[in-house]
C-alpha cells in the first residue's frame, strides 16, 4: 500500500474514533531525541504522538527510537569499559541486545504509555490499528 493510501486510512480512522487528526506537528532533532529517552513532548504534538504510535510503521518507529536511546550507552561500553577490544565489543552488543530484546517484549505496554502521557485514554493505540488495518483494507479492494 502507497504511503498516502496508508496515512489516508489512518486519518479516516483516527476521525472514526473522534481524534484529532491533524496538525501532526513533527518535533525538531531535539524533543525527538528526549522523546526517544521517555521524556513527554510538548501538547502541540499531541496528533504527531498520535500518528507516530498507531501508523503503519509503528513497530519500525519504536526500534528507531530504542535504538538511539542505546546508542550513547553501548558506544560508551565500547569505547571506556577497561578490558581488550573483543571483550568490549562483546559486551556492548550483548547490552544493546538486552535493551532491544526487553523493549520489544513491551512494546505493546510502552506504546500505550506514550498515548497516555499525550493525554489520550488507554486503549487507543491498539483500537486505532486495528480501525486503520480495517479501512486501508477497503481503500485496497476500492
Amino acid at each position: 500500500m502507497s504511503s498516502r493510501r496508508s496515512t489516508e486510512a489512518w486519518e479516516i480512522a483516527a476521525e472514526s474514533l473522534d481524534l484529532a487528526a491533524g496538525p501532526r506537528i513533527r518535533p525538531n532533532p531535539l524533543h525527538w531525541f528526549w522523546y526517544a529517552l521517555w521524556g513527554p513532548l510538548p501538547p502541540r504534538h499531541q496528533a504527531w504522538v498520535l500518528y507516530d504510535s498507531t501508523c503503519s510503521t509503528w513497530v519500525l518507529r519504536h526500534f528507531a527510537r530504542i535504538l538511539a536511546a542505546a546508542a550513547l550507552p553501548v558506544a560508551a561500553i565500547a569505547i571506556f569499559l577497561p578490558a581488550p577490544g573483543g571483550l568490549r565489543a562483546l559486551t556492548a552488543f550483548v547490552a544493546g541486545s538486552c535493551a532491544v530484546l526487553f523493549t520489544a517484549t513491551w512494546i505493546n505496554e510502552a506504546t500505550e504509555h506514550r498515548l497516555v502521557r499525550a493525554g489520550y485514554a488507554w486503549g487507543t493505540g491498539p483500537e486505532l490499528r486495528a480501525r486503520r488495518d480495517e479501512f486501508a483494507q477497503r481503500l485496497r479492494r476500492w
